[in-house]
């Protein structure tokens, strides 16, 4: 434990301080601009540098821009009283920038335990804050926060009066206002923005909790789309408390970006697992595939992630009473999810093996016929006129051959029987609707992908030839899908 100092050490200790104090002084009005920027970096770090606020307010105006610039950081760390004043009133010589790094000491300055505390000195700053510029709107917004309940109030005049001229940058500064503070200024925000402001919602999004995230539901009365997926991301984020009010809004959205939003942002560690059963019982019937993939990717997630106030085995225990036909179904597409507690094991995959089913098998007979034919003569006339190419022919053909196709499933859906054929000439149009004609059998029913993908290989056609096949009669609407994943051709009455 030291020793308390006698009064000759104090007396000594202070002569010491004021005398260097004094030679900071003398050197801050020296013409020499070495000894002048020594003293002012002296000045910045010496303890009891607040005696010597008059001086630094006389430089406030120099004309060298780093004897002004350290000037206004002391002055911003030490000011009070009239001082203030004259602070504000020297900082109309600066541009924004340097306004705006002012502004951040005295935020400084004010999060170490040193902002007013008394009504009247809160009053003042007040007073000479709200006559900066709109440019300087957040970082007030964020000063307002430590200048007690005269800058609440005067936060909450702003928004309700100047909310249509309120900067973007001003919202986030919110978030700094303790809790019960946020939430009021937010769901003011949210009323007077929703009815004057709406750009300000991605901004308002940004900053909700659980707890005031239900303010959002104002925004949804007259709103497009790109803002319902807004809400719906912001309300994912904070995760899912309660299956009631603006949840199912979202849920029961015509829109299926908004499902979409939903579903992608979920945190699952913030939410109620009863909660997101009730949203997920909706989403999975979803007639939107994109939708109803990701709703049925989230339960497997459901079965690896604990929500609050739950535990991992009770969450399996009820999805697979209440969800296991759609666990399974959703097991096949998610093979990057260990899905070993549902009882599915995870296949290693084979780069070989998906190389080769990639690779068609009448690509290999193609570059086997380039290989061994023989070698003709090219005349010059071939090589003055290159020979054109008839590909409205090459098209006319393939699509008789696709029309042949149809009108073979037309007659056997209205009970002519034909035994389907393939030949190695035909186009994988051809081929795929003559598979399909015969799996769907007599009555036209749809056909699985899995069955589809096991008979490819008896009529010619690989898995990459099956699929881009698939795609472009899809997009011709030749073919359909329907909710339950099964392939059926469109009839001709259709």
């Amino acid at each position: 434990m030291s020793k308390p100092l006698l009064p000759k050490t104090i007396a000594k200790a202070e002569s010491e301080s004021v005398q260097a104090l004094r030679g900071i002084q003398w050197d801050l009005d020296s013409p020499d601009p070495v000894r002048l920027y020594q003293a002012m970096s002296s000045l910045s770090s010496a303890q009891g540098n607040w005696i010597l606020l008059p001086k630094a307010l006389d430089l406030l105006r120099h004309r060298e821009k780093n004897v002004q610039h350290a000037a206004f950081t002391l002055a911003a760390k030490s000011v009070y009283g009239s001082y203030v004043v004259d602070m504000f009133r020297s900082m109309s010589v600066l541009n924004p920038v340097d306004r705006e790094q002012t502004l951040q000491s005295i935020q400084e300055r004010f999060a170490t335990s040193r902002a007013p505390n008394t009504a009247s000195e809160q009053r003042l700053w007040i007073e000479e804050l709200e006559n900066l510029g709109r440019e300087h709107q957040p970082s007030v917004f964020l000063l307002m926060r430590h200048l007690g309940s005269p800058g609440k109030r005067w936060v909450t005049k702003q928004i309700k009066e100047g909310i249509k001229t309120m900067s973007l940058g001003a919202v986030p500064a919110l978030a700094v206002f303790s809790d019960k503070d946020r939430n009021r200024l937010i769901k003011i925000m949210s009323e007077r923005a929703a009815q004057q402001k709406r750009e300000l919602l991605p901004y308002i999004c940004g900053i909700v909790d659980t707890s005031s995230v239900k303010h959002l539901g104002v925004f949804l009365k007259g709103s497009t789309w790109q803002e319902r997926v807004e809400i719906a991301g912001a309300l994912a984020t904070n995760g899912v408390s309660v299956a009631s009010g603006l949840l199912m809004q979202l849920v029961g959205d015509s829109n299926w970006q908004v499902k979409q939003a939903l579903l992608e942002n979920l945190s699952i560690e913030s939410s109620k697992f009863t909660s997101l059963l009730r949203m997920l019982s909706f989403l999975v019937t979803e007639t939107h595939s994109r939708v109803r993939g990701l709703a049925e990717r989230t339960l497997l997630l459901l079965g690896e992630r604990k929500c609050k106030e739950s535990s991992i085995s009770d969450q399996r225990k009820r999805l697979e009473k209440q969800f296991r036909p759609q666990l399974l179904k959703a097991a096949n597409a998610n093979k990057d999810l260990d899905l070993r507690w549902l009882g599915v094991e995870a296949r290693t995959p084979d780069p070989m093996s998906e190389i080769l089913e990639k690779v068609s098998d009448d690509k290999f007979a193609q570059q086997a016929d380039e290989a061994t034919a023989e070698p003709q003569g090219v005349s010059l006339l071939d090589l003055a006129q290159p020979r054109p190419v008839d590909d409205a022919k090459a098209e006319g053909d393939d699509r008789s051959t696709l029309l042949t196709a149809l009108l073979d499933a037309r007659k056997t859906k209205a009970g002519t029987p034909k035994t389907p054929t393939v030949s190695p000439g035909d186009s994988p149009s051809k081929r795929f609707i003559t598979m399909l004609q015969s799996l769907a059998g007599k009555k036209g029913q749809g056909v699985s992908m899995d069955k589809l993908m096991e008979s490819a290989s008896e009529y010619s056609l690989s898995h990459e030839e099956l699929f881009m096949t698939m795609a472009e009669l899809e997009k011709q609407g030749i073919i359909y899908r329907s909710d339950k994943g099964l392939v059926s051709y469109a009839g001709f009455d259709m």
